[in-house]
């Protein structure tokens, strides 16, 4: 969508609104809940961004994954992983209201994540599966991750990135380290066998105070012509 205008006759709601391109983090992200809410919210974001995406929100928070789909770059299937995100605490959390549409199903609240995942990571295999399905659709090589909802035994994609995921570093820590997995098998020509076995377990993140002592920073003189 490129302007207010386009919104016309548009009715899912409670709808997302962002960005077409860039972003990261969530950032530039909003959640109207009624028509006054899309309007004002789509204004904010065509001040920023010269387009934009409006997608039905779906589900419940605690529906939400993050699914990376590991193909070899002759696009065979070698395994996947699903990460059941935590998004309702502060740190995953980018935003969070009291839901005001009547749609119960949708749950009391409706949350969006800040990007930053956390969570139970594991098969899934109901989820796993179709995401599966979904990237050899594609024609997918390499790393696919897969952004959804599992809503009444279906995946409901919101976004798929082609690349490795911000939880690759969780996932290596569950014994399902995609970027070595690739090398081994396209640098180093080891055999990788398909469905290979990784840990199950939770992960989650938190901060980390670093204490920086004063101390003096010689001053670099810029050089004038």
């Amino acid at each position: 969508m490129h302007k207010l205008k386009d919104l016309d006759g548009f009715d899912e709601l409670p709808v997302v609104l962002k960005p077409s391109v860039g972003g990261g983090g969530s950032a530039h992200l909003y959640l109207a809940q009624d028509r006054r809410e899309l309007i004002a919210c789509t204004e904010q974001i065509l001040s920023v961004h010269e387009q934009f995406i409006a997608q039905a929100y779906v589900g419940q928070p605690d529906e939400e994954y993050t699914v990376g789909v590991l193909l070899d770059m002759e696009g065979e299937l070698l395994n996947s992983i699903a990460v059941r995100r935590e998004i309702m605490s502060a740190l995953s959390n980018r935003i969070k209201v009291p839901n005001r549409t009547g749609r119960t199903k949708l749950g009391p609240v409706l949350a969006i994540s800040s990007g930053i995942s956390q969570g139970r990571i594991g098969r899934f295999e109901e989820v796993c599966e179709q995401c599966e399905e979904i990237a050899l659709a594609l024609g997918a090589r390499g790393p696919l991750n897969i952004q959804c909802r599992f809503v009444d035994g279906r995946v409901v994609v919101f976004e798929i990135n082609p690349r490795f995921s911000g939880t690759t570093s969780l996932r290596a820590m569950a014994g399902y380290n995609e970027p070595d997995i690739l090398v081994r098998k396209h640098v180093l020509g080891e055999t990788v066998k398909p469905g290979f076995t990784y840990r199950e377990c939770t992960i989650v993140r938190g901060l980390a105070e670093t204490l920086i002592p004063d101390v003096d920073i010689p001053r670099v003189e810029t050089l004038r012509p």
